[in-house]
């Protein structure tokens, strides 16, 4: 079986074709540096989304809506509960709100009436692209990751 060859001017071009893509998957990678801080004026806009962490004993799923809204689940963690979400425990909602590194969460729907119209403030210590660490009031200090 012979060679395939392209004449000296459409290997060229052909050579042309082929970089305009793999420059662009890389300036791609380049610009999503996850590893990035993201700049406190920014905080509000680049919370918004879902994110999971771990809160004592709890597994937690929140979702910062752009309205000032959230939505959280809270289960225990275990096996059980980690492979198959037997362990559901509850949801709450309400609103949330920032201001510089504090981010204030109010309560206004509860599975559990004791957490009705309750207000907690979390501090960030640190905030990447797709990592949230934040220290409770109780000096708890808790990781969540970007849902993806």
């Amino acid at each position: 079986m012979g060679t395939l060859r392209f004449p000296e001017s459409k290997a060229k071009s052909m050579a042309s074709v082929l970089r305009w893509p793999l420059l662009l998957v890389a300036l791609a990678a380049t610009s999503c540096a996850p590893n990035t801080p993201i700049a406190e004026s920014q905080y509000r806009a680049k919370l918004v989304g879902g994110w999971q962490g771990t809160v004592g004993d709890m597994k937690e799923t929140i979702s910062f809506r752009s309205d000032g809204g959230f939505t959280s689940q809270v289960r225990p963690r275990g096996f059980i509960s980690n492979t198959l979400s037997q362990g559901v425990t509850g949801t709450i909602g309400g609103t949330w709100a920032i201001e510089g590194k504090v981010i204030t969460l109010t309560i206004t729907s509860a599975e559990n009436e004791r957490l009705r119209n309750k207000t907690t403030t979390s501090t960030i210590e640190s905030f990447k692209q797709n990592e949230l660490v934040i220290k409770s009031a109780s000096g708890e200090t808790s990781t969540f990751i970007r849902d993806i």
